[in-house]
Order: structure tokens, then C-alpha cells, then sequence
């Protein structure tokens, strides 16, 4: 344990260090994706089932100026006797450019509060390229791969959609469980979604600023 607390705090170290490297990460539903916010950005969501007795998620999302995301993750979960909670961090090593996919490295729960435990990842995206046809429903497409160590339990896969009116369409493979999701703009900044965990329904909110 004192190891993989050593090799966390040196991982959270470099990424700190290393920061001024410019580059610009969100998830997909659950598993992260490989860009991160946008210098300065920030982002709040929360997602609730009200048919498991209102189990909840949420999660606050600020980028750095030199876009290392930050994460503070909050769940209260249906069987579980307490409230819990994580501190993650995502440095990104690459820009998703031309040929080039965006891969960032991560840890989720960097103090060990919640249930995922210091988990490393590295994880990679991609947009595909769309034709003007294309682009006439689609404003883009993205696909996500990686992996990770702990609750990760090996690899993640993941694609994110969105249509030209704004509506996005999401589904992974995390955890060896299919999620999906599916959200609408409400105002500037807000959007409403809906999301499928496994099979059970959760509805959402998420505000985000990007500069």
C-alpha cells in the first residue's frame, strides 16, 4: 500500500510539473476521455435514479491554465451505509491532431476516500473524420479506448456523438457494462440528459463553461 501511495503521489507530481504543456478531458458517460476542459473551464453534473431511492451522482470538474483537470466525484449509493467521495486528477499528453489521437493519464481517487482507490489509467480518443454530407446530421463523432488498473478492471471503450441541433449521444463499455446517454440542450451552458447504467435509468443536469 505505501508503494502504490509513493508511485500515486509521484504520478500527481510529474503531471503537476509538466503542466505547461498546452493541451486540452470529459467522460464519456462514466469512463473518462482522453481531452480535457479547456484552460479555465469548468464543468457541474449531477445525474439521480429516482428508482433506486434517488441514488445519486455528481461531480465538479475544473481545468488548470494548462488544462490539467481536476475532479471532485460525490455518490451516495443504494446499499451503501455512507456517503463517498474522490479526488481525481487527468493529465493529457497529447492533442487529438491530424494522424495524432488524444492520450492522457489519469488516477481516480487520489486519497483513497472512495471506492476506486488510487486507480491509474491511460486512455486515448479520436475524432473521426466527417464529409460534408456527414456533417449535415453530425457535428462530430469521437471514439475512446483505454485501460486502467483497480476498479477499472482492464479496458474501457466508449463513443461520443453529436447532432448539428446540439443533442448528444453517448455509450461505453466500463467495467464490462454497457452505459449509454443521451442529452439535450436546455439554455446556454445547461443541458438536461438521460442515462442508462447497466440498465437502470438516471436523469441529469450539467453546466459547463468553456473559454
Amino acid at each position: 500500500m505505501r508503494t502504490k501511495n509513493a508511485l500515486c503521489a509521484l504520478f500527481v507530481g510529474a503531471m503537476l510539473l509538466l503542466g505547461n504543456l498546452p493541451i486540452r478531458a470529459e467522460r464519456i458517460v462514466l469512463a473518462p476521455y482522453a481531452s480535457t476542459l479547456p484552460s479555465y473551464g469548468y464543468r457541474l453534473e449531477t445525474m439521480v435514479s429516482p428508482y433506486r431511492r434517488n441514488e445519486n451522482f455528481s461531480w465538479v470538474q475544473i481545468s488548470t491554465p494548462q488544462s490539467i483537470e481536476l475532479e471532485y466525484n460525490r455518490w451516495d449509493l443504494l446499499g451503501d451505509s455512507r456517503l463517498r467521495d474522490s479526488l481525481n486528477i487527468q493529465y493529457p499528453l497529447f492533442t487529438d491532431l491530424g494522424s495524432i489521437p488524444a492520450i492522457s493519464l489519469g488516477v481516480r481517487d487520489i486519497l483513497g476516500t472512495g471506492i476506486e482507490r488510487q486507480s491509474l489509467y491511460l486512455v486515448a480518443g479520436k475524432s473521426i473524420f466527417l464529409s460534408d454530407r456527414q456533417l449535415k446530421l453530425w457535428k462530430e463523432i469521437k471514439l475512446s479506448a483505454g485501460a486502467g488498473t483497480g476498479r477499472f478492471e482492464g479496458v474501457f471503450l466508449g463513443i461520443s456523438t453529436r447532432l448539428r441541433n446540439g443533442i448528444s449521444l453517448d455509450a461505453e463499455l466500463y467495467r464490462y457494462r454497457p452505459n449509454f446517454s443521451v442529452g439535450v440542450p436546455v439554455i446556454k451552458h445547461l443541458e438536461a440528459s438521460a442515462h442508462s447504467l447497466n440498465g437502470q435509468v438516471y436523469y441529469g443536469l450539467t453546466f459547463r463553461v468553456a473559454n
